[in-house]
């Protein structure tokens, strides 16, 4: 028995505070001084006749979301969408109790989301891919990590000795010049000018849909877009042409909403038009297209990284092989270069 060093970084201290026979107690803490406090005054007690035993954890999984999102997941941009997403894999899970929870209990629980063998509303729930896998171990990682620093949660974290699940990255598909004609032209001829509009703004900004679709008038001054309530929490302006400042306020106000919703009205035209799509791309690929050009045309990529937003420099390198000067060095270098 002793106060040891886990892998995590914290301090856990493994005891017997009534001797050799007695029970075992363990417990982490963030360091090794709050550790040998803790076993002091455990044995302190047991001396005393005064120890007992720490009650048995009895909260389900479903408790301790609540607390998280009652603590801090309210706080977060979309929190309560993340509540809603966790509570739907602790239905998966089968509304477990939180002591039931190990390792090998979420090992299992994971296999059989991947074969698609679970059921949510007597509904069986189809394979997932091992992206998604891991954002279900991060998602609840989270929680018991956050649990933890506020000290609503004892012990170690049950889910961090599981490993992520290795895949292979999609590529990121994105539209040619003809791709982007026949778009255009067929979102122009559906009738639905705001779903036009915002495929263009997102063509030419590289913006999310929904940041497009929500944009306000006073968002846009001086032939220049500024994003505001992003996914990553970054304000970004982006500059437009005048001709496509014009053609968005013809018959609209400087202020207010500028468009309805009319997401469904462009997945539509654009399954219309046979564009063929990995699954779950279709919401990103204007952003995509928009990225992969602005690299083939010798753009830099951190400028790409400041218009797209992102947080990390990694995302803006997915489009690095799209670069013309891409690897380049590879023919004058390699070790035949003098030969060949």
């Amino acid at each position: 028995m002793a106060i040891k060093k886990l892998d995590s970084g914290r301090w856990q201290a493994d005891i017997q505070p009534q001797g050799r026979g007695g029970r075992r107690v363990r417990k982490s803490f963030d360091t090794k001084a709050e550790a040998i406090r803790w076993e002091r005054a455990q044995f302190a007690a047991a001396d005393k006749g005064e120890w007992t035993p720490p009650k048995k954890d009895k909260r389900g999984l479903r408790d301790l979301i609540e607390e998280w999102f009652k603590l801090h997941g309210h706080t977060l941009k979309k929190g309560e969408e993340r509540r809603d997403y966790l509570l739907s894999l602790c239905q998966l899970m089968g509304e477990p109790l939180v002591k039931e929870i190990t390792p090998g209990f979420y090992a299992e629980f994971r296999q059989k989301r991947l074969q698609g063998e679970l059921k949510a509303n007597n509904r069986h729930q189809g394979p997932i891919s091992a992206n998604t896998c891991n954002h279900d171990l991060a998602y609840l990682r989270a929680v018991f990590n956050e649990l933890i620093r506020l000290g609503k949660w004892q012990g170690e974290n049950p889910l961090a000795g599981i490993r992520r699940l290795k895949h292979d990255d999609q590529e990121l598909s994105f539209l040619d010049q003809d791709q982007i004609h026949t778009l255009l032209s067929a979102l122009k001829e559906s009738g639905s000018k705001h779903a036009y509009l915002v495929a263009k703004i997102c063509l030419v900004t590289g913006a999310r849909w929904s940041e497009a679709q929500n944009l306000r008038g006073e968002q846009i001054r001086n032939c220049r877009i500024t994003f505001s309530r992003t996914k990553s929490g970054k304000v970004r302006s982006v500059p437009i042409s005048e001709t496509l400042d014009k053609e968005i306020f013809a018959e609209r106000s400087r202020t207010g909403p500028l468009f309805q919703y009319c997401y469904k009205a462009f997945t539509r035209v654009l399954g219309a038009c046979n564009i063929q799509l990995p699954k779950g791309q279709a919401s990103h690929v204007l952003r995509h297209t928009f990225a992969s050009h602005f690299i083939m045309r010798g753009g830099n990529l951190l400028t790409l990284k400041e218009i797209l937003g992102h947080s990390d420099i990694k995302m803006t390198m997915r489009y690095a092989h799209l670069s013309p000067e891409h690897l380049e060095d590879a023919i004058s270098k390699n070790p035949l270069a003098e030969i060949a």
